[in-house]
């Protein structure tokens, strides 16, 4: 039997849409149940140290000093950019598709300078993403964030500092120095960046500020660099190709291809429409946290699996996280998400599904039931009783409408729970088969639960209730096919077992 599970994502802000998400899981797990699949609600990852841990090996993890974030990888990021990773629903594809930020620009390999001790991991190459390259030759550093692999991490109030590694110039073969920077975003294209001071202001002010020489590949035409002419930086898309080879004289967007097809020659670029979609919280930094992750402070994530025993943090973990789990990610995946979360939590769910590093992949986009905005109205009891509330939160609008619960609809809803209490404590007659009655209206209730309008089936399971409530004598087939719609709608407890209550949907 192939296992379901029933993700619910919650909203920080609201406990009623949070109670209406839960009512709307907690009921697909039922259906789903009630329709032979073993099905399970989850709101957060079973093992979430583990899970933490095994995300940071898979993606990039950032910390700050109350949560740690989600980076999810370029390979990720371009299969959600291109809905390459199964046929979500187009309402929550749209949705995504106007959070893309694309950049268009390139990928250059700066081969690694080797060090004395190379471990087996090793990378051959520092891959950055650059979307400027017009004066290429005069780069003078590599800039990486704080978690990157290659990073020695920054101390306390440190913003910036060499890592000590190096790597080759790839149109040039100049040795660049690694440095580390608090300001490199990890999100963006590989979270290393190309310093050119001369020709880049932020990148002027960092190389400033740490010492890294100002160089020139672009000037003013019949520029011959004499003092009273010396070019101000940063100097911008402009002028001509100066000190950088054969394309010197050229203008800067000649020059610019010129370099391009220099470093592709070699193997070292390809052109790149980077998809930025952000970071991610996946969980909250706490003194008395659910779980402890290895951390490293100077880097700013989680430890390397090869480091010495050292500090740990706390964690509350955030339900997105479930889909790090293997057991979600082989299960069939429904998700439950309020309106507000499509475009964070959802979106981080359906990049940690389409993370290559993270196994098994599923081969099906989950189904998703979107749930809108939901408030108890102005004169609502606030004493009304959590399973009340909870009933009346399901069956009085489609999930994605909003909803305010009023009087009038608390009152059905408490109504129908005391007379199943009292249908529950009936005696019951025998009897071969279900009366005609009680068929026709189970037949019409079980269509109206699979297509999910709880609306209308709460409008005829109610009826059907309040019709065995007047009746003399209740037959058991009665009995258990009403329990069986009703538990399936309402969550109700009954006295007939599981296998009954199965059996008796089955007959419908």
């Amino acid at each position: 039997m192939r296992s379901t599970i029933v993700l619910v994502l919650r909203d920080p802000e609201s406990a009623a849409v949070n109670l209406r998400s839960e009512a709307w899981g907690a009921y697909l797990c039922r259906l789903r149940s009630a329709e032979g699949a073993d099905a399970t609600v989850a709101t957060g990852a079973a093992s979430s140290g583990e899970a933490v841990t095994r995300l940071a090996e898979a993606a990039t993890l950032v910390g700050t000093d109350n949560e740690v974030r989600y980076v999810p990888t370029r390979a990720a990021r371009d299969r959600v950019a291109a809905d390459d990773d199964g046929a979500w629903p187009q309402s929550t594809v749209s949705r995504h598709r106007k959070l893309i930020r694309r950049s268009v620009g390139a990928l250059f390999e700066f081969p690694l300078e080797p060090r004395a001790e190379t471990g087996p991991d090793e990378p051959a190459s520092l891959t950055t993403f650059v979307t400027d390259w017009t004066g290429l030759p005069s780069s003078c550093a590599v800039a990486v964030h704080p978690g990157h692999p290659l990073s020695t991490g920054l101390g306390p109030g440190e913003h910036a500092a060499f890592t000590g590694r190096f790597c080759r110039h790839p149109l040039t073969g100049d040795l660049l120095p690694i440095w580390v920077g608090d300001w490199v975003k990890p999100e963006f294209g590989t979270g290393a960046v190309l310093l050119n001071p001369g020709h880049n202001l932020p990148d002027l002010e960092f190389c400033r500020k740490v010492g890294l020489p100002v160089r020139f590949s672009l000037a003013p035409r019949d520029y011959d660099g004499s003092p009273a002419d010396w070019v101000k930086p940063p100097y911008i898309k402009s002028g001509h190709a100066y000190r950088s080879g054969s394309a010197d004289g050229l203008p800067f967007d000649e020059a610019k291809n010129v370099y391009f097809a220099a470093v592709a020659e070699r193997g070292l670029v390809v052109e790149h429409t980077d998809s930025g979609m952000g970071t991610f919280r996946i969980a909250t930094v706490t003194p008395e946290g659910g779980t402890d992750v290895p951390w490293d402070p100077r880097r700013r994530t989680v430890a390397r699996t090869d480091a010495d025993d050292g500090p740990t943090l706390g964690l509350d973990v955030s339900g997105v996280l479930s889909a790090v789990e293997e057991h979600v990610r082989s299960a069939d995946l429904t998700v439950v998400t309020p309106s507000t979360r499509v475009e964070d939590d959802l979106l981080a769910l359906r990049l940690l599904l389409a993370e290559p590093g993270l196994a098994p992949e599923g081969k099906n986009a989950p189904e998703v039931v979107v749930v809108g905005n939901a408030q108890p109205a102005k004169g609502t009891d606030p004493d009304t009783p959590q399973e009340v509330l909870s009933l009346a939160l399901l069956v009085n609008a489609a999930p994605l409408d909003t909803l305010s619960v009023k009087p009038q609809h608390i009152e059905p809803s408490q109504r129908f729970l005391t007379v199943h209490e009292a249908l529950c404590a009936r005696d019951l007659t025998a009897g071969p088969e279900r009366s005609g009655e009680v068929s026709k209206a189970a037949g019409q209730i079980k269509g109206l639960l699979t297509r999910q309008d709880l609306k209308q089936a709460f409008t005829q399971l109610y009826r059907l209730q309040k019709n065995l409530a007047k009746s003399e004598t209740l037959s058991e087939q009665d009995a258990v096919c009403y329990a069986a719609l009703a538990h399936v709608l309402a969550g109700v407890a009954t006295p007939f077992g599981q296998e009954a209550l199965n059996s008796a949907w089955a007959a419908v």
